[in-house]
């Protein structure tokens, strides 16, 4: 009796912590042209949109210590859409683009390993070393709404593959003096390619670079036409530095879109932005963005009311962001986004457009 009661209670103890935390975010929004892109045929829009400074989520972490530094760890994380309740970023979509619905841990669901001295090894749906890279080094952070960058690298850009690979296994290296690096490798599972990237990062007090890359040979987006990129390259790479009266940070890259195996291409867009938080009283942020992506290359004409611009897209936000607390936080954002578009009918004919947004929103975090 003793003894089982002994077993039973080292065994309570070496259960690993579990965690719930995430965030909500929403905000209300009045704007001509689509949240996340311009539509050559603008339209006026009002309501309340999901996540304007940070997409709302749920998450569940967990750790054990297995002893000598070792320990066990997890993470099982889900979108969540504050506006409406719904659980993922979007609902399914149907043809041509026959995209399935987000599924609940859509963010991340990993589990894995790690150790001061070697570093950590997970497996499952990481966030691509490429994502990282963008939102840890400006100003606007994980803003898939107001973030510049972000508008015109993942949200209606043309990189393929997304900010997370399933099927994948990561390795983060420990910290050498303020070197680090991360690689990134996701199995296609007869769904195309294997997706590889990496990122390297150098930070010591006020500065830090880093430098990210990534070839996706598999995309989660299936064209009925065949034509959505399943070959591209990209690199990105970034530099901040804090003046205490302003942190600024700053990138430059490329995506080269090397189209299918049946139907190449060769397409590269080149991005460069700057932004900038400068602090405000101690409570809260000025932030300031600006974000180019343009192509020189031929691009095949699209219908006039396809959303990014396939040629070029500016997007400057300036917004406030006003801390409550340490977990709540108040904002106000305007957005200015101007495209270009080669159009149909063919040869196709380039068709500018400019759309803007004023967003309003709360968010916080557990």
């Amino acid at each position: 009796m003793v003894a089982g009661t002994a077993v039973a209670c080292g065994t309570a103890s070496a259960q690993p912590a579990v965690t719930i935390n995430g965030v909500v975010d929403a905000a209300v929004f009045s704007g001509k042209g689509e949240s996340t892109g311009v539509k050559a045929a603008d339209a006026n829009r009002k309501g309340v949109l999901n996540g304007g400074m940070t997409t709302s989520r749920l998450s569940f972490q967990g750790s054990e210590d297995l002893g000598d530094g070792l320990s066990a760890f997890f993470e099982l994380s889900g979108f969540i859409r504050l506006d409406t309740g719904a659980v993922g970023r979007s609902d399914a979509i149907g043809p041509p683009v026959n995209v399935g619905a987000d599924p609940f841990f859509s963010r991340l669901s990993f589990a894995g390993l790690r150790n001061p001295s070697w570093g950590s090894l997970r497996m499952g749906l990481v966030s691509t070393p490429m994502f990282i890279n963008s939102i840890t080094t400006n100003a606007f952070a994980d803003s898939m709404v107001l973030s510049p960058i972000q508008l015109v690298t993942f949200a209606g850009g043309p990189l393929s593959g997304g900010t997370g690979w399933a099927n994948s296994i990561a390795y983060d290296s420990p910290n050498w003096s303020g070197f680090t690096f991360a690689l990134l490798g996701s199995a296609s599972e007869n769904q195309g390619g294997n997706n590889v990237g990496g990122r390297v990062r150098y930070g010591q007090g006020d500065f830090s670079t880093s430098l990210a890359w990534q070839k996706v040979k598999k995309n989660p987006l299936t064209f009925a036409d065949g034509t959505s990129p399943n070959d591209t390259t990209a690199w990105q790479l970034a530099g901040t530095y804090d003046f205490k009266v302003a942190k600024l940070f700053a990138h430059v890259g490329e995506i080269k879109n090397n189209g299918t195996d049946a139907a190449r291409l060769d397409i590269t867009y080149r991005i460069w932005d700057l932004s900038a938080a400068i602090p405000v009283g101690g409570t809260g942020s000025v932030l300031v963005g600006y974000a180019n992506r343009k192509t020189r290359d031929a691009v095949a004409p699209v219908p006039a009311t396809a959303s990014g611009g396939n040629l070029e897209r500016k997007v400057f936000t300036l917004g406030y962001d006003h801390y409550l607390s340490k977990r709540t936080d108040l904002y106000a954002a305007y957005t200015l986004d101007r495209t270009l578009t080669n159009t149909l009918p063919a040869p196709g004919r380039a068709v500018s457009a400019r759309g803007n947004m004023l967003a309003l929103g709360m968010r916080h975090r557990f």
